[in-house]
């Protein structure tokens, strides 16, 4: 499923029973300022949140373990993201022309982290 067209949309609540969200699903939103992800997510797929433009931050709760290439591309308003210990995999380009994004926690305990190449622009 993907919500493109839903311009108006400005916050998403994704049930808990939800285990991954898959590509593509928010990408285009532009009005999208808040996401709530909950605890039973284990991978963001790719482009799932491209081109939200007007998203500001992103706390992934521990339990994800990949964030797909692109996932966060284009979030020109994103400034701050947390990622938890969990994440072993960030793909390529996943906070690629995220040209606000001023802070990045990784949890210190994190020592599963083997690949990390989605950071640019």
């Amino acid at each position: 499923m993907s919500v493109i067209g839903w311009t108006a949309l400005t916050e998403i609540k994704i049930p808990n029973r939800v285990t991954e969200i898959g590509g593509g699903a928010f990408n285009g939103v532009s009005s999208l300022t808040s996401i709530n992800i909950p605890n039973g997510v284990t991978k963001i797929e790719i482009y799932t949140f491209r081109d939200c433009s007007s998203l500001t931050s992103i706390n992934i709760p521990n339990g994800v373990t990949e964030i797909g290439g692109g996932a966060f591309i284009g979030c020109s308003s994103l400034t701050t993201i947390t990622i938890p210990n969990s994440v072993t995999e960030i793909g390529d380009e996943a906070f690629e022309d995220c040209k606000n994004l001023k802070t990045v926690n990784i949890d210190p305990a994190n020592s599963n982290l083997s690949y990390m190449s989605g950071f640019g622009g």
